[in-house]
């Protein structure tokens, strides 16, 4: 959807009403003489600029992935650059936006959003073709757009709605084209985001389709095995991959619970969905106890240094967190897919609730909208309108900025875009954010099976 427009209109209406109109700054004697070699630096210097936004926004995944990718997101600004209006104006509005929020200027954020239009309105002309549609660049694009929205915040799920579009045309793309160079950058890096729009917008995520979960197993052994990486690391990937793979299967069980009125035989599917939530659970509780296990012993050597070749024995025991932020990242992400498959087992188990869905659904057709007890919520979104208005600042200070939400999302294999909104009864005013503190009987319950 293009907002543009949209924004413009209400930028201008919030202008006449507050501000003046800005003073335009003299235009230089470069400007003024040869523009077209203004023009030809500003494009030079997109690439730069473009780096220090990767290095910003994501310090954690540039940390965890940079042993894994074969082309990286800055080569191939560099290498492509000046090729295509549509890449260059979206890559030219994470920029501008970048600049403008570091700089706190108006003018660039202003710029940025206007750029963003015209990004928008070259890439609706690629719709046409369905082969220039699969191509690398245009998947690249909706992933630029992606994450301008979701930096500029011009709407809480726009940025969902690009990384739909990009889940879409790498279905239709196949596996097979993500294997390397770029097209493989393209899969890491925005892996996690896919996984995120999945949960967020209640579908089911394309990588727990059999071709995709071959894919990451494919990547995971390569990477393992290449020269680029050492013992720890190769033990990371393989870990964190197995981890995520059992992660891209919860939003398919969401949406299979939600679908169980419809079945014909709703106790029996219950239970074997019941079965498959456990069977996750489990693995994804073992996993997440060899890499705590893993990411504490290596803490332990980075901290001792030379202590390890004494062979000074481990003392336990186990901490919950560590020094190695990308391990914690995807363990926090972990614990919170742990959360969502308990509480969706609680839902599961619970006969009271389907003696009630049971009699409801006696009445025809007319179903709440959401069966499932909590909901998905992303922390760029809350509601001004139902916040007491001295507590609406405070309220967007705890929102997390734009650098710190995209690296909390690619590093957490999507589970930290969002908040679990649990409510009673259905009621959205008793609504609470789960907690994953309270996970610790039910692990113990797991580890026990």
């Amino acid at each position: 959807m293009d907002e543009g427009p949209q924004l413009r209109q209400r930028f201008k209406k919030k202008q006449s009403q507050s501000t003046p109109t800005p003073i335009q700054p003299p235009e230089s004697i470069d400007e003024r003489i040869i523009p077209s070699l203004v023009a030809q630096s500003i494009g030079k210097q997109q690439p730069v600029v473009f780096g220090s936004f990767v290095l910003t926004a994501f310090t954690r995944w540039f940390g965890l992935n940079r042993y894994r990718v074969h082309v990286p997101w800055t080569a191939y600004v560099a290498e492509h650059g000046g090729q295509s209006p549509a890449f260059d104006a979206a890559i030219f509005c994470v920029n501008t936006i970048f600049m403008g929020q570091k700089h706190h200027n108006t003018t660039l954020q202003r710029s940025s959003r206007e750029v963003y239009s015209k990004a928008l309105r070259l890439f609706g002309g690629r719709i046409r073709n369905a082969e220039v549609m699969k191509s690398t660049e245009s998947v690249s694009i909706t992933i630029v757009l992606s994450l301008f929205e979701a930096y500029s915040r011009t709407n809480p799920d726009s940025w969902a709605h690009h990384a739909a579009g990009t889940a879409l045309l790498m279905e239709h793309r196949g596996p097979k084209a993500h294997l390397t160079g770029f097209d493989r950058c393209l899969y890491l890096s925005f892996r996690s985001f896919l996984v995120a729009e999945a949960f967020v917008s209640g579908k089911r995520c394309i990588f727990e389709l059999p071709e995709w979960q071959q894919h990451i197993d494919q990547i995971r052994v390569e990477d393992m095995t290449s020269p680029r990486v050492d013992g720890p690391i190769a033990l990371f990937i393989d870990l964190q991959d197995r981890i995520f793979k059992e992660v891209v299967k919860v939003p398919g069980l969401l949406v299979h619970a939600r679908q169980l009125h419809t079945t014909d035989d709703p106790p029996e599917t219950r239970r074997d969905l019941s079965a498959q939530v456990l069977r996750s659970s489990q693995a994804l509780y073992t996993l997440s106890a060899h890499l705590r296990l893993a990411a504490a012993v290596q803490g332990y050597q980075w901290y001792n240094g030379g202590a390890v070749n004494k062979k000074m024995p481990f003392i336990g025991p186990i901490p919950s967190t560590f020094p190695q932020e990308f391990a914690n990242s995807v363990l926090r992400g972990a614990d919170h897919c742990l959360l969502i498959l308990r509480l969706l087992l609680d839902h599961l188990e619970n006969d009271k609730v389907w003696a009630t869905h049971g009699k409801t659904s006696d009445h025809g057709d007319a179903q709440i909208a959401d069966p499932l007890p909590f909901r998905f919520v992303s922390k760029l979104n809350f509601d001004k309108g139902r916040i007491a208005g001295s507590d609406v600042n405070e309220f967007e200070e705890n929102i997390p900025s734009p650098d710190k939400w995209l690296d909390l999302v690619a590093a957490s294999m999507g589970l930290e875009a969002f908040d679990v909104i649990t409510s009673a009864q259905g009621n959205p005013d008793t609504a609470h954010s789960g907690d994953i503190r309270h996970l610790d009987g039910w692990n113990t319950a797991l580890s026990l099976r």
